[in-house]
């Protein structure tokens, strides 16, 4: 049983520690965490108002931390973005990163060949230096 705090915790920081762990995974799953992948999760750990102490919870025990896939189309086009950004931030576009990141983005509610046609765009506009904003507009 955890904490009350845990237990009363927000529906929304709920949300954003799933996210998070996302990109730990993400990260992870190519077998090690380079430093620009590090650079990115400590960015968005910071962007996301995740102290350090919830942020080591989370890489120790990332199946408390399930994905809650926002509502709005927006929001989940953002949230997807983010997973590719992760793939391509050491500059190696890992084949097991980016699958895991297309079971990601089906989790968020695209279909397959939505999937496949965002990824590839998504990948184009991450090399040509736009940022997350930038590119969920030209998906809008």
């Amino acid at each position: 049983m955890g904490t009350i705090a845990e237990i009363f915790q927000s529906g929304e920081q709920s949300a954003l520690k799933g996210t998070f762990n996302n990109l730990v995974m993400l990260a992870r799953v190519d077998g090690k965490v380079d430093e620009t992948e590090q650079a990115l999760l400590d960015r968005i750990a910071h962007r996301l108002s995740l102290t350090d102490e919830q942020v080591q919870e989370i890489i120790s025990h990332p199946e408390n931390y399930p994905m809650q896939p926002p509502t709005s189309k927006e929001d989940r086009l953002e949230r997807f973005v983010q997973f590719m950004e992760m793939v391509c931030v050491d500059g190696v576009i890992d084949p097991k990163e980016e699958m895991l990141a297309g079971k990601y983005g089906a989790a968020l509610g695209f279909n397959s060949t939505d999937v496949e046609n965002m990824e590839s765009k998504i990948i184009d506009h991450i090399q040509s230096g736009k940022s997350t904003s930038e590119i969920v507009d030209l998906l809008v």
